[in-house]
């Protein structure tokens, strides 16, 4: 098989963020808008070193790039980075609060269903087609989302922000193209880091003194979120995004696994029959991309 190391990096990757719960879950005693914060700042200033000292020469690439554009087009390109960065900011904290005060496999349903979301908002907002079949696998979706919303409306309704936010985020970047991802996440993260800056005090009730607090958080900002980000844009480097579509699939996977054999969460039998529908529903929509991964795996 080629580009062994590519698959390799995107199947860590994912992994890596399946099992990003347990130290947040370490967090729980601590407010979700002080964790995000702390994360935020923390995950900053380790993509600033990395963007100074390995990807310097790229800004000014990607700045000559940008002067290229008429001036509504560059607008509306710096429109939507930012609001990518407002985006991730509302998914991260939603994630948090659904992971320490409600439960974790409320949060790995939320990444089952956001690429369904993802590929409704592309037919909406840029046009993308789908396929009969996808349609049927959203229709699918729907049907399952009724059902968690049976078992708690709460639940479902956090498990939909998360995955909706996460979704529109994925689709304003798609607009976005030509530049350094990594360069463009570290303007997010600044941007979102502005934005929790202006709200600190409504999220911060008290600095944390407790070192645990900082070591976690500098173990979730390098490690739950540089490193797998590094990996994934090695890998998107050969395999195209309709494969990384599928491994995505490994950290709601494995996320579930850590729920239910770590945490020791279970699940009543609506919920099991909503969670059987959704798999269905996401192996018939990404029926012909599994193909293709069989394909290049040979």
């Amino acid at each position: 098989m080629e580009n062994r190391k590519h698959y390799a990096a995107a199947i860590a990757a994912f992994v890596i963020w399946g099992f990003f719960s347990i130290p947040l879950r370490a967090l729980k005693g601590f407010y979700p808008g002080e964790i995000l914060y702390f994360r935020i700042l923390t995950s900053f200033f380790i993509l600033a070193a990395i963007i100074f000292f390995l990807r310097r020469q790229h800004i000014k690439k990607d700045f000559t790039y940008l002067q290229s554009f008429q001036k509504n087009k560059r607008l509306r390109i710096i429109a939507l980075t930012l609001a990518g960065g407002a985006l991730l900011s509302v998914n991260w904290l939603t994630f948090i609060h659904i992971v320490n005060h409600i439960n974790i496999k409320t949060a790995s349903f939320s990444y089952l269903i956001c690429p369904v979301i993802t590929a409704v908002l592309g037919y909406v907002i840029i046009k993308e087609r789908l396929t009969s079949l996808q349609w049927l696998s959203v229709a699918l979706c729907a049907v399952s989302c009724a059902l968690m919303g049976l078992s708690s409306f709460v639940e479902l309704g956090y498990s939909f922000l998360t995955a909706f936010t996460y979704a529109l985020y994925l689709i304003t970047q798609r607009k976005n193209q030509g530049f350094d991802r990594m360069i463009i996440l570290g303007v997010q993260i600044l941007f979102s880091l502005v934005i929790l800056s202006f709200c600190y005090p409504l999220l911060i009730h008290a600095v944390p003194s407790d070192p645990k607090f900082y070591i976690i958080i500098f173990v979730i900002a390098a490690f739950f979120t540089v490193l797998p980000l590094f990996l994934n844009l090695f890998a998107l480097n050969k395999i195209n995004s309709a494969t990384i579509g599928v491994l995505m699939y490994l950290n709601p996977l494995v996320n579930f696994s850590v729920a239910f054999f770590v945490f020791k969460e279970t699940i009543s039998a609506l919920q099991a029959l909503g969670y059987t529908i959704i798999v269905i529903a996401l192996v018939l929509f990404n029926l012909q991309n599994i193909k293709k991964l069989q394909t290049s795996l040979r």
